[in-house]
């Protein structure tokens, strides 16, 4: 499982087609493995939760400007590569990460990008979603 943080400003166009970019490659990925889209805080209204959609990743690859001009306009030499994902889900109830691993939240709040879900939060993450996507 992943966390890719995004800008209230990108967060549409990440959701509509179901890709992300980022300046540096994301490691350790399989393809098929959840990915929890987080707008950042700053960006979210009032009583809004940061993670209201999933995703699974399917591809990671290189890009150029001329493929982020169609998605995200206005950011050349921004991001080196693109994450294709498929399998959106809007969740029901969506969720910030402290509703579901408190404190250690903390941990994934200096992520600029993407960070990988460590084991255990993973797995607090799925019990609590349940039935309610998977």
């Amino acid at each position: 499982m992943f966390i890719f943080k995004t800008s209230g400003k990108t967060f549409d166009s990440v959701i509509r087609h179901q890709k992300h970019a980022f300046k540096t490659k994301p490691r350790d990925w399989e393809p098929g493995e959840i990915v929890l889209v987080s707008k950042n805080k700053k960006d979210c209204k009032p009583g809004e939760k940061q993670i209201s959609y999933t995703m699974r990743l399917q591809n990671i690859r290189e890009t150029t400007d001329g493929e982020i001009e169609i998605y995200w306009p206005d950011n050349p030499g921004r991001w080196n590569y693109i994450v294709d994902c498929t399998d959106k889900e809007r969740l029901p109830i969506p969720f910030n990460l402290e509703d579901i691993i408190g404190d250690a939240s903390q941990e994934y709040k200096p992520i600029l990008t993407f960070k990988k879900v460590k084991p255990d939060h993973e797995k607090a993450i799925l019990a609590w979603l349940g039935a309610i996507v998977y």
